[in-house]
């Protein structure tokens, strides 16, 4: 898909005051000093108030995984801010340390309404950046209105986000929905499989197909959009099943799903324990299907939860390392952490975090409508992705202010990869393959 930008170049090719080159070889330098600074700490005489940026995410709960790799985006982009030049932030022409503020979702809604009226009304909060949940997405956006505050990055991804924007863009002009809508993304799925059938990669028995998704906006969202792409590509699908975000016991819909004798089985969920669960129940239960498992991919532990069980998976659902910087990206983030990043939620935040903070400077100011405008103004080429929020509605966004969809660098792009012993080598574009798609085993067993 390519990216209508009007043929604007970006404003920056690759971050702020680095080029790539530079990025590979700064990538193993040590950190650089904490920028966490406690409230009203004050460096120099002539150093401004510590600047607040509320950073969202599920850090407790059901997806908390998730906000541990939030944190870690966080705190490498902190680190390569410094390095440069994006702290401190000039506002007014003044330089402010920056303090993040962890607000925490808790994977819901009415918990993290109460969060982040307590951080802007108590601590302060200037700027937000991040965010999990489609849910606590649709309830945030009305608490941050009234204050005119701008939010970039928030990953939720439901289209009910969109329809609210579209029904007022003037009240929800500081939100940049930082994830393109399940119509959009989850779309891409039909052709890459109808490819492996007519190609006799992959030989179904039949086309029927069952999809399971979480009970939130961004599941049933997700479940539409699947439906409509697998039926587009010729398949049969099954109206999609929804279960709890904290759900472990998959049996009596495997069963089911035995019985109707589906060939394909598509799941999502945002919660690690009830995705791991349903891919071993899956593998258990013999089913002789295609397993389409997106967001599993989201936990850096996918792998040591599911085992060779995830074998076969097909996904979507993340950046992937296709060129060296990012590669070097991945390298640094294992010798710091010691796991495997789980890019989705790490690399996106840490490319958020320094889009926001290159945002701030060029506007210099926290007025609100200069703030909007820059950051429309501002495409962002980071690490994982190129960034650039939508003027209008249109092909590749389906709100004002919602991230566009692209080529390789060319806008937002995931791959399709196929899991394999905890590896995940892309499979789909071709250009981009470093395998070929493997039928399970066990369909012809």
């Amino acid at each position: 898909m390519s990216n209508n930008n009007g043929g604007r170049k970006p404003a920056n090719d690759s971050w702020p005051g680095l080029s790539r080159r530079g990025f590979l070889a700064a990538s193993g330098a040590g950190a650089a000093a904490s920028l966490l600074l406690p409230s009203g700490h004050v460096r120099a005489a002539t150093m401004g108030e510590t600047l607040k940026i509320g950073v969202m995410g599920p850090f407790t709960g059901p997806a908390s995984r998730t906000g541990d790799s939030f944190k870690k985006g966080f705190a490498m982009a902190l680190e390569d801010a410094a390095k440069h030049g994006l702290t401190p932030v000039k506002i007014e022409g003044q330089p402010h340390d920056v303090e993040l503020v962890y607000i925490d979702s808790q994977s819901d809604p009415e918990k993290a309404v109460l969060a982040e009226t307590d951080a802007i009304n108590r601590q302060g909060v200037k700027f937000l950046v991040g965010g999990w949940h489609s849910s606590v997405a649709m309830a945030v956006m009305d608490v941050e209105a009234p204050y005119k505050l701008v939010h970039i990055g928030h990953m939720g991804e439901a289209q009910t986000i969109d329809e609210k924007i579209n029904k007022d863009p003037q009240k929800y002009a500081g939100w940049f929905k930082g994830w393109p809508a399940p119509p959009i993304f989850a779309g891409l799925y039909g052709p890459p499989l109808k490819y492996f059938l007519e190609q006799d990669l992959w030989q179904p028995a039949n086309k029927k197909a069952a999809v399971l998704v979480e009970d939130t906006d961004y599941g049933r969202g997700w479940g539409d959009a699947l439906h409509d792409s697998l039926q587009q590509a010729g398949f049969d699908v099954l109206p999609y099943d929804v279960t709890a975000l904290d759900e472990t016991e998959f049996t009596p819909l495997i069963t089911k799903y035995k019985a109707q004798r589906v060939s394909l089985v598509a799941m999502t969920s945002t919660g690690s324990v009830s995705a791991s669960n349903f891919v071993k129940q899956f593998r258990d239960q013999n089913l002789k299907a295609l397993l389409l498992g997106h967001g599993l991919t989201w936990f850096s532990e996918w792998y040591k939860l599911t085992g060779d069980a995830s074998d076969y998976t097909v996904t979507a659902d993340s950046p992937r390392v296709i060129a060296p910087w990012q590669q070097a990206w991945v390298d640094r983030y294992k010798a710091k952490y010691d796991e495997d990043p789980s890019i989705a939620a790490c690399g996106h935040m840490y490319d958020y975090l320094l889009m926001g903070l290159t945002v701030l400077n060029k506007a210099g100011t926290l007025d609100f409508d200069k703030l909007v405008q820059t950051t429309v103004d501002t495409p962002y080429k980071g690490v994982w992705q190129y960034y650039q929020f939508a003027r209008e509605k249109g092909p590749h966004a389906m709100a004002p202010h919602e991230i566009m969809t692209g080529d390789f660098m060319k806008g937002f792009f995931f791959p399709m990869v196929q899991l394999m012993n905890g590896n995940a080598p892309v499979i789909w574009p071709l250009e981009y393959a470093k395998q070929k798609f493997e039928s399970p085993p066990w369909l012809s067993s």
